[in-house]
């Protein structure tokens, strides 16, 4: 259902964006809901950027119309617009100390802000991101997750109507990133902001958005919930960019809601479409999706007529988890994940990896 415009805070109308020859931003139409933890997710090149850009007013559109709560923003620069940007690398001032580098947007306004109302307004967004008692501090005395949280005080402070947020978390390391993903999507909803996030590891868009885009060659490939894009993946590119998936490969010899395809080692699989994928054809080439998590693994002297026989490869002990790689002979290689408590095969170890018929998808091969 089509939500009303006071219910959005960024619209593109088949927006274009080009760079020389390069089409960087191509027809790309979408509505980003008030209040919402927004992701542009896809590889370098994709477009998620440039999106960000412009509606940051960093770019401007070649064709389209842009819409920030509601009104067109065409030709508006960034300063005039009711949005602020987290970039990558924080980009805060060295010779400033934290108070100063949070307050700094307030001392730009018109008409001027008091010192005393800038001194209060930088103590609450401190607070807010959990770090009163830091504004004498300097940026090279705090830790990438502390810069990073004077980065997003400095542009809270301002009160945007969205906050736009270009890889944030891609200098941090792992455990601090996940920690991170935490605080962000907690801070969203204690803020109301729409936040919209730019990244490239699928990780974090499941993990915090509310919405995702899927974007290639700069058009939105398919946006949905991450629970929507994980369980019901348009195509082969969305299924492997959300997520991990074994893929077997073939051509469809029997189409309609359940497709069975012959596989490229001549075994015919069957598996439900995908409900948001257009109608397969007799002929297509196709594949079965199936995630690790949905293949099972017995020995091969237990009692079971189902499944492909096949020899453990390679074990990757993930600690809650553990990834067997099982090579088999008639559906190639398959990775099997499985909870760390119930596995218990080696290398070498001789195998069947079994599913469920509805366990996998039917997917275009793009």
């Amino acid at each position: 259902m089509k939500q009303s415009a006071l219910d959005i805070d960024v619209e593109f109308r088949n927006v274009v964006k080009t760079f020389g020859t390069i089409t960087a931003v191509d027809k790309v139409n979408f509505q980003i809901p008030k209040g919402s933890f927004y992701s542009f997710l896809g590889p370098s090149g994709c477009g998620k950027t440039s999106s960000l850009r412009l509606i940051g007013g960093f770019e401007q559109p070649d064709s389209g119309e842009i819409l920030i709560a509601g009104e067109s923003v065409a030709y508006i620069p960034p300063y005039q617009r009711h949005v602020n940007m987290v970039f990558q690398h924080y980009a805060l001032f060295p010779h400033m100390d934290v108070a100063s580098n949070v307050g700094y947007g307030l001392r730009q306004q018109r008409p001027r802000i008091s010192p005393d109302e800038i001194s209060k307004q930088v103590k609450d967004a401190l607070a807010l991101v959990r770090l009163s008692g830091y504004e004498k501090r300097r940026s090279w005395e705090l830790s990438g997750g502390q810069q990073q949280r004077v980065a997003l005080a400095r542009a809270l402070v301002n009160k945007p109507t969205v906050l736009l947020l270009d890889e944030p978390l891609a200098a941090l390391d792992r455990k601090l990133r996940k920690d991170m993903q935490v605080e962000l999507k907690t801070l969203q909803r204690e803020v109301g902001i729409t936040f919209v996030f730019v990244t490239h590891d699928q990780e974090e868009a499941l993990s915090m958005s509310d919405r995702i885009a899927v974007m290639r060659d700069g058009k939105i490939v398919q946006e949905g919930s991450p629970t929507d894009l994980y369980r019901q993946p348009l195509d082969r590119y969305v299924a492997g960019f959300i997520g991990q998936s074994n893929f077997i490969s073939g051509e469809v010899v029997e189409a309609g809601d359940q497709v069975k395809i012959k596989t490229q080692r001549a075994v015919i699989l069957q598996a439900p479409k995908s409900k948001v994928a257009k109608t397969l054809a007799v002929g297509d080439k196709a594949v079965v999706a199936i995630r690790p998590e949905r293949i099972n693994l017995r020995n091969q002297n237990e009692a079971g007529s189902d499944g492909f026989a096949g020899k453990v490869a390679q074990i990757t002990f993930l600690g809650d988890q553990t990834e067997y790689h099982v090579e088999t002979e008639q559906v190639g290689r398959l990775l099997v994940r499985m909870n760390s408590g119930y596995a218990g095969y080696a290398s070498g170890d001789p195998v069947i990896v079994y599913w469920n018929q509805d366990a996998g998808l039917a997917l275009l091969d793009d």
